[in-house]
């Protein structure tokens, strides 16, 4: 983003930040996977039973 400051014209997923030849060694500026660098994969289980719900009820959906 950039507020009261003219565009450098970086390529994004093509040059670092500040475009050819100046700031950035790091990892090119967006790309497809971008998020996937800030995110942690977690599985979350919920045990029904332990809850007082019905187990049984819900494996009506697999029939």
């Amino acid at each position: 983003m950039y507020i009261n400051r003219n565009i450098i014209g970086a390529v994004v997923g093509v040059q670092p930040f500040g475009g050819q030849g100046l700031s950035g060694t790091g990892p090119k500026a967006g790309g497809p996977h971008y998020l996937l660098r800030f995110a942690t994969e977690k599985t979350v289980t919920v045990n029904t039973a332990a809850l007082g719900g019905n187990a049984s009820l819900l494996a009506l959906g697999d029939e």
